[in-house]
């Protein structure tokens, strides 16, 4: 016994020695993030992070310790920096400038004050009757709705796998789709199976915010790629490589986009995928405003490639934002996988809602195409209001929204739609949400077409007065 506790005895002064190389090293760490604010660079460098990891599994190698645990000690070093860096100077995400923007315009709402809402992003006609029925129906058939399956209905499952083949002209075989709680819990659920902490996932921007926040969830890291206004929000292939390069796990595709409106053309959709191919990295298509167009756009299951995960929406294509459903498509190995989010996170989509989907999806389909035309001819509208104001804009592939520039120097899009808000009674989406963009603002055309006009020239006067 007395050698035993001789051995416990170095174990806790090893560990007191251990934990003091740790604090020191902290305290370097902490030193180096204020010398990168100091000079205006962010906190988080991928490069340099990829950099640390592979060094300390180098020194494992050459001391004889497993590289796994080097590995993770590493990993464990680097995100504890950075999370007394984000506790001690904590900033608001991209995602938190969208939903207050959102949140203090219905709240404005609740007061009894007239907005006209450009900043909303869901569809402003209202789910169909037949779909309502539908739901009703459930209720009249069950006196208790149980569990479903969790990767959704095969009822369901089928003819969404019938619509996309018809679609795309693919093979898409049911057990491919999961259903899932809206499109957002679809890419987190990906992005959570996916990726790993500090496993780079490249966004191209300016992008929805959600997808940086679920890559943040994971710890993972965001590289971003900025795309120019110059360039019609072209993604510059030769950048694209350079990151693939570097490494990734994950390259987020959003086409059309939310929120310049643009579609990747074919030829650099094709170019995209066989750089993705050529570092085999996992293409996460969100194409929920795929009917949103006049001619269809590229999609992932057109491609061939197989390391993929597809997303759609009933939100946007039948205005059922509210009822939290949406589906994903991978391979048959890949959906297993994401399954078990679905599992342990929300056991399924209830059954009366993918009841009423099911009813959207065979009943439904001609009429709410009819509406998102309707849309559609708002975005025409919209466009031809903006080139009569201070702005400049690439005309969007008449998707869902339009992504405006303001002709005026050190704008700042944020304050504008507060004081538009405040002054004008006019919502939008400032730029700031979606990447480092604050000259811009976005307008999501779902409103009333007779309120376009108006707010359009609202928008212009609010301009005029900038300083």
């Amino acid at each position: 016994m007395g050698e035993l506790e001789e051995y416990r005895s170095k174990i806790r002064e090893t560990d007191r020695k251990l934990l003091s190389l740790v604090k020191e090293r902290l305290s370097i760490g902490a030193r180096l993030v204020e010398i990168k604010h100091e000079n205006g660079l962010p906190t988080i460098d991928a490069d340099a992070e990829h950099v640390t990891i592979e060094r300390l599994v180098q020194f494992a190698k050459e001391t004889g310790v497993e590289e796994v645990f080097a590995q993770r000690l590493a990993e464990l070093l680097i995100e504890e920096t950075v999370r007394v860096e984000e506790t001690e100077r904590p900033q608001r995400s991209k995602d938190q400038i969208l939903k207050e923007m959102f949140e203090l315009t219905e709240k404005l709402t609740m007061q009894g004050k007239k907005i006209t809402r450009f900043e909303v992003g869901e569809p402003n006609f209202p789910a169909q009757p037949i779909v309502i029925r539908g739901l009703e129906a459930t209720f009249r058939r069950k006196k208790v709705i149980g569990y479903g399956p969790a990767a959704g209905l095969p009822e369901l499952r089928e003819v969404i796998a019938q619509d996309l083949n018809e679609q795309h002209g693919t093979n898409v075989d049911p057990d491919q789709i999961l259903v899932t709680p809206g499109g957002r819990f679809a890419i987190f659920a990906s992005i959570v199976s996916y990726v790993s902490s500090l496993q780079r996932v490249i966004l191209p921007q300016p992008l929805w915010p959600a997808y940086e926040e679920c890559v943040k969830f994971v710890n993972g890291r965001v590289i971003p790629l900025a795309t120019k206004f110059e360039d019609k929000w072209d993604l510059d292939l030769g950048a694209l490589e350079v990151e693939l390069k570097r490494g990734a796990r994950v390259l987020v595709l959003n086409s059309p986009c939310n929120p310049t409106g643009r579609v990747i053309g074919k030829t650099i959709f094709d170019q995209i995928v066989e750089l993705a191919a050529k570092y085999n990295v996992t293409i996460l298509s969100d194409e929920v405003y795929d009917r949103y167009v006049r001619t269809p756009a590229p999609s992932i299951l057109e491609s061939g490639y197989d390391n993929f995960v597809y997303v759609n929406s009933f939100s946007k294509r039948f205005s059922l934002t509210g009822w939290r459903i949406a589906y994903l498509v991978t391979t048959k190995e890949n959906a297993s996988r994401i399954k078990r989010v679905i599992q342990t996170a929300v056991t399924c989509v209830p059954e009366f809602v993918q009841n009423a989907a099911l009813v959207a999806m065979k009943r439904g389909r001609k009429e709410a195409q009819i509406q998102i035309n309707a849309i559609m001819d708002k975005v025409t509208l919209t466009c031809r209001e903006l080139a009569k104001i201070d702005v400049s804009f690439n005309k969007p592939d008449v998707a869902f929204y339009v992504f405006p520039k303001v002709n005026r120097k050190n704008f700042d899009s944020l304050e504008f739609a507060r004081k538009l808000l405040e002054e004008h009674r006019v919502s939008i989406s400032p730029g700031q949400s979606f990447g480092n963009y604050p000259e811009f603002f976005r307008l999501s055309v779902s409103l009333p077409k007779k309120q376009i006009p108006g707010a359009v020239k609202a928008i212009g006067t609010a301009i005029e007065s900038w300083k």
